[in-house]
């Protein structure tokens, strides 16, 4: 059944948050796994088609990547929202962040895996053909920071419900994944938490692992991938900004180890 644009078409949005590598697509499918009415799900949206008729939805979810929340906020999708998604009769934000150490590690190994190679001028933190890719490093550690304030309540770009996701502890603490769980209104469980998404659809695997540990995710040292990229003087750079280690602090606590990588 299509209906226009001015009824409602959605009888619930969520929209999703989070920098590359941070557990998005894991995290988005167990999302999709728990709901008892199909999703609709549109992944990393930059930009889609002005419409005046939708087909009817019971869930639109859709996922932005490296992106600022405020340019978001106040984009030309958001302001002609109705025109673009459809109306919606409850809408959520998802916001989704991982610690600095592990997420920049993965995020530069999967550069370097694409073949994104450092010069003489500098490296990459993403691919450059991408709007979004945030291939510079103060970009991609900008983004973060914007990101990490929201979480904190330092600021408030998103304006719907906000459901606050720490990987880290969605890994580690099933209170956590129930209260998110709760926060959506979905009936919990945990039947796909042990996935390596991206086979069968978005999210390429572990940087580090690729799919070497599906079915058993849990498996996988995702709060040691700092380790393998201590000593790298890129990787390093990218701590020696201290609003970094600020926010980190205040959202994750002290990470053992990690002051190895606090700037002389």
């Amino acid at each position: 059944m299509f209906t226009p644009f001015f009824l409602v078409v959605n009888d619930i949005e969520i929209c999703f948050h989070g920098m590359a590598r941070s557990g998005n697509h894991a995290v988005i499918d167990w999302i999709i796994n728990m709901s008892p009415n199909p999703v609709d799900y549109w992944n990393n949206v930059a930009k889609c088609p002005r419409k005046l008729f939708f087909r009817q939805k019971k869930i639109l979810l859709r996922s932005h990547e490296n992106r600022s929340l405020a340019e978001i906020n106040d984009n030309f999708l958001e302001k002609n929202h109705d025109n673009y998604f459809g109306r919606s009769r409850k809408r959520f934000n998802i916001l989704l962040i991982r610690d600095p150490f592990n997420l920049f590690a993965s995020r530069l190994k999967q550069v370097r895996n694409q073949g994104f190679k450092e010069s003489t001028t500098g490296f990459l933190m993403g691919h450059p053909k991408y709007k979004y890719g945030q291939s510079k490093p103060s970009e991609f550690v900008g983004v973060w920071k914007e990101h990490a304030r929201e979480f904190l309540g330092i600021t408030s770009y998103l304006n719907h419900p906000k459901v606050l996701v720490n990987y880290n502890k969605w890994v580690t603490d099933r209170n956590h994944r129930m209260k998110c769980a709760s926060d959506l209104n979905l009936p919990y469980q945990e039947k796909t938490i042990s996935r390596v998404v991206g086979q069968d659809g978005a999210g390429a695997g572990s940087s580090f692992d690729k799919y070497d540990f599906s079915g058993r995710a849990s498996d996988m040292k995702v709060f040691e991938r700092w380790k393998a990229m201590r000593n790298d003087p890129y990787y390093r750079t990218l701590f020696e900004d201290f609003e970094v280690w600020d926010l980190s602090k205040k959202i994750f606590g002290d990470i053992e180890g990690t002051e190895c990588l606090y700037p002389n």
